[in-house]
Formats: C-alpha cells, sequence, structure tokens
C-alpha cells in the first residue's frame, strides 16, 4: 500500500509539471487549433508530450517516464481529435479546456 501511495504522490506531481510544461510550450486555444493544418496540430500534440516529459522538474520524480510518454504517443491522434470536439461547433474553448483533455490524458498514462 505504500508503494501505491508514493507512486499516487509521484504522479501528481508529473502531472502538475506536466500542465505547467505543455502551456507555455505550446500556449493554444481553439481559435489557434482550429487555423491549424492537420500537420500543425500533431506537431502541437506532439509538443506538448515532449514539454510535459523533458521538463527538469519531472527529472525528480520516481516515475518511468518513458513508459508515461510512450503511452501518451499512443495517445496522440485521440487527443487532437478531443481538441477538435472541444472546439467543435464554435465554440471557443481556451487553453485551459485543451490543458484540462491533455491533464486527462497524463493521468490515464500514470494510473
Amino acid at each position: 500500500m505504500r508503494q501505491f501511495t508514493v507512486s499516487a504522490v509521484a504522479a501528481l506531481a508529473v502531472l502538475g509539471a506536466a500542465l505547467l510544461w505543455a502551456a507555455p510550450a505550446e500556449a493554444t486555444g481553439c481559435r489557434d487549433w482550429d487555423r491549424a493544418s492537420p500537420a500543425r496540430k500533431t506537431a502541437l500534440v506532439e509538443n506538448m508530450i515532449r514539454s510535459a516529459i523533458s521538463g527538469n522538474r519531472g527529472r525528480e520524480y520516481q516515475v518511468n517516464r518513458g513508459q508515461i510518454e510512450r503511452c501518451l504517443q499512443r495517445s496522440a491522434q485521440n487527443i487532437g481529435y478531443d481538441f477538435d470536439d472541444a472546439c467543435a461547433d464554435g465554440r471557443t474553448a481556451g487553453m485551459q479546456a485543451l490543458n484540462n483533455i491533455f491533464k486527462h490524458y497524463v493521468w490515464s498514462c500514470v494510473r
């Protein structure tokens, strides 16, 4: 049980750090997302993943960053689809909404 608790705390730390790193690296809201080409959307998601995994603060925690990165990479297309859905129908979801979607995927990878 103690190992799970330590892992859960580390996962929470990585999650919080991931959001801090991803936002400055690729700050985007629906307006920018909707205007991006498919290739640019892919690059935006990949940059968010890379930023979340490679930041200096993330190295402080005892989690398997490689495993989390591979999990996020496998989900990259779905992350993009979820961003598309959040921005659909003329809604103007901001950066926070897209970061919340990304946060969901990070959590799914650290569990």
